[in-house]
C-alpha cells in the first residue's frame, strides 16, 4: 500500500528530485571536477564526500540519496551552478532552493511512508494489528499537506491510490486491532473517523459490519450452506458449545464466549497506549486464563502478516544462489543452502530484514577518508 503511493509520488515531484541527481551526478563523474568539489567543499567547513545517485524504481532509495544529501544542498547548488555557468551547458538547469525546498519537504514526507514500510515487513512481531495505526498516519499527512504548494498535486495522486485500495478495511485489520488492550472497539471506530474524514470515505456501514462480525453467532438452519460463515469470532460460540459438550460429565461450567468478549471489551487495562516496546503476544498469553477462548482467537489473528516481503526475500535468496557458476546445484543442495542460510539468521535474528543496510551504508559511507583520498564513514 505504501510502496504504491509513495511511487506514485515520487512520479509528481520528479523535476526538482531530477535536477538535484543530475548535479549530484554531475559532479562525480569526473575526477578532476571532484577534487574541485572537495576543495569546495573543505571551504564551506563540511567533510568532503562522494555522492551516490538512486535507483529510480526503488522509491526508498529515492528517499534515502535525499536524506543523506541535504545537508549538502548549499554546498552542492554553489558549486554546480557555478560550474554550469563556466562550461556553458545550456540543456543543464541550475538548482534552485526551490528544488531543495522541495526535496526538504518531500523526505519528511516520504518518512511516514519509509517508516510504514519498515514496521509492516518486519517478522518479530505481529504486523496486522498496526496496519490501521499506518493507515492513520498516512492519511494524517496527506491531510496536512493537501495545501502545500509544491506537494499539493503529490498529494492528490497519492490519495486517489490510498482511496482506491482502502475504501474498504479489511476485516483483519480491524479485528486485530480490536484485540490489543490499547484500542479495542471503540478506538478502532476513532480510527476509522479519522481516515473516513481525511480521505473523505463514509465507513458507518463498515463499522456496523465489523460489529455485526464481532459479534456474531452461528445459527442453526434446515438446510446446509452454501458459504459457510468464516468470521473468526464466529468460532467462539462452536468452542464453547464443544467444550461444553465434553465437560457435561462433569457438570462443569463454562463462560458464554460473547460474556467473556463484553468483558474484555469492558475492562479497562493499566497499559501504556503508547509503548513501542508492549508485547502484544505476551500480553494475551498472560491474560490466558482469565480469556481462555478469545486468547487463542487473538493469537491466531495477530500471527497473520500483513506484507509479503517474507516470501519475497525469499525467492530473491534462492535466485541469488541459483546463478551462472551454480547452475547445476541440485533442488536438494539449493534447500540445504537456503536453510542453513535461514537458520543462521535466525541465530542473529536477522530474518527478512526489510531495511536493507546494503543499500543504506551505499549513501552514509562515502565521506573521502583526505589522507587516502579513499571513502569512508569518518569526518
Amino acid at each position: 500500500m505504501e510502496v504504491i503511493s509513495s511511487i506514485n509520488g515520487v512520479k509528481k515531484v520528479s523535476d526538482g528530485v531530477d535536477r538535484i541527481r543530475n548535479a549530484i551526478s554531475w559532479i562525480g563523474s569526473s575526477n578532476p571536477r571532484f577534487q574541485e568539489f572537495r576543495r569546495h567543499c573543505r571551504l564551506n567547513n563540511l567533510c568532503p564526500r562522494q555522492f551516490q545517485t538512486d535507483m529510480p524504481v526503488r522509491w526508498n532509495s529515492t528517499y534515502l540519496m535525499l536524506e543523506n544529501y541535504l545537508s549538502y544542498d548549499t554546498t552542492i547548488s554553489g558549486f554546480y551552478n557555478m560550474k554550469l555557468a563556466e562550461v556553458g551547458l545550456p540543456q543543464a538547469q541550475p538548482l534552485t532552493s526551490d528544488n531543495w525546498y522541495v526535496a526538504r519537504v518531500f523526505v519528511d514526507f516520504l518518512k511516514i511512508f519509509y517508516d510504514a514500510t519498515v514496521t509492516l515487513s518486519e517478522v518479530y512481531y505481529p504486523t496486522s494489528c498496526e496496519a490501521i495505526h499506518r493507515i492513520v498516519e498516512m492519511s494524517e499527512a496527506l491531510n496536512a499537506y493537501r495545501k502545500d504548494v509544491h506537494l499539493g498535486t503529490t498529494v492528490i495522486a497519492m490519495e486517489a491510490k490510498l482511496k482506491k485500495y482502502w475504501a474498504t478495511i479489511p476485516l483483519l485489520y480491524a479485528l486485530s486491532v480490536i484485540v490489543d488492550p490499547r484500542v479495542k472497539l471503540f478506538s478502532l471506530e476513532v480510527f476509522l473517523e479519522v481516515i473516513g474524514t481525511n480521505l473523505e470515505i463514509d465507513y458507518s456501514e463498515q463499522v456496523i459490519n465489523i460489529r455485526n462480525k464481532l459479534f456474531e453467532v452461528s445459527q442453526p438452519s434446515a438446510e446446509p450452506e452454501t458459504h459457510p460463515k468464516t468470521s473468526s469470532w464466529s468460532i467462539l460460540k462452536r468452542r464453547k458449545k464443544d467444550k461444553s459438550t465434553s465437560t457435561s460429565s462433569t457438570q462443569r461450567s463454562v463462560p458464554s464466549s460473547c460474556a467473556e468478549l463484553n468483558r474484555y471489551l469492558e475492562a479497562q487495562f493499566n497499559v501504556v497506549e503508547d509503548k513501542e516496546d508492549f508485547d502484544l503476544l505476551l500480553w494475551w498469553k498472560s491474560y490466558t486464563y482469565r480469556y481462555p477462548i478469545l486468547s487463542h482467537l487473538a493469537r491466531d489473528v495477530l500471527v497473520i502478516p500483513v506484507s509479503t516481503v517474507s516470501s519475497e526475500q525469499e525467492f530473491s535468496t534462492s535466485e541469488r544462489i541459483i546463478e551462472p557458476r551454480r547452475s547445476y546445484l541440485s533442488p536438494d543442495m539449493v534447500e540445504v543452502l537456503t536453510s542453513l542460510r535461514d537458520w543462521e539468521h535466525a541465530n542473529k535474528r536477522l530474518q527478512n530484514q526489510i531495511v536493507d543496510n546494503e543499500l543504506i551504508q551505499n549513501f552514509n559511507n562515502l565521506y573521502v577518508d583526505e589522507a587516502s583520498g579513499s571513502g569512508s564513514n569518518q569526518f
